[in-house]
């Protein structure tokens, strides 16, 4: 009975120490590819990201504001640079050497700049999935797929939907 007794305090002892508040900044490379509807070719993109998780981590199970600035080029003729910040929700359970999580971003915004000036945003909702590899014990390599679907271009409604499919491969710091 003591040594059950003392099992249990050491489980719980721990799980109260793991519990606590974290910020986790990030950095990544992204690839993607912009799939447009009626026909039009898929155009790919790239760019640069850099991001901020803050949260509350229990002994395993974990949710956070996630806020993610992207800049970055649409292979297209005339090339554009593509923009965007997405603030989201994101879930996740942290266990031994790995991270999974999902996330969801409410109101995703894409500003799309043509060279020559012409400019417009896209409008829709994004879902994230990822995964946390733990190098060390603060760093993570994060891999990140994010789906967006677009339904409206400059406030008007998009005769189609378009979908914006991205790999992001980072590197975070959890503090």
């Amino acid at each position: 009975m003591k040594n059950l007794l003392l099992a249990l305090s050491v489980v719980f002892v721990t799980a109260a120490a793991n519990a606590g508040g974290f910020i986790e900044p990030y950095i990544g490379i992204m690839k993607g590819t912009l799939k447009q509807g009626g026909g039009a070719p898929d155009l790919d993109t790239k760019g640069n990201s850099l991001g901020l998780r803050a949260g509350y981590q229990m002994v395993i199970p974990w949710v956070a504001l996630d806020v993610k600035m992207t800049k970055g080029t649409l292979d297209s003729s005339p090339e554009a640079d593509i923009s965007y910040t997405d603030v989201g929700v994101t879930v996740g359970a942290s266990v031994p050497f790995v991270r999974p999580y999902i996330g969801y971003i409410p109101k995703a915004k894409t500003k799309v700049e043509v060279s020559g000036g012409a400019s417009g945003d896209y409008e829709g909702t994004g879902l994230k999935l990822g995964l946390g590899i733990k190098i060390l014990p603060l760093v993570d390599i994060n891999i990140e797929k994010v789906d967006y679907t677009f339904k409206e271009y400059d406030g008007a409604d998009l005769p189609e939907d378009e979908k914006h499919e991205t790999l992001t491969f980072g590197l975070g710091i959890t503090f």
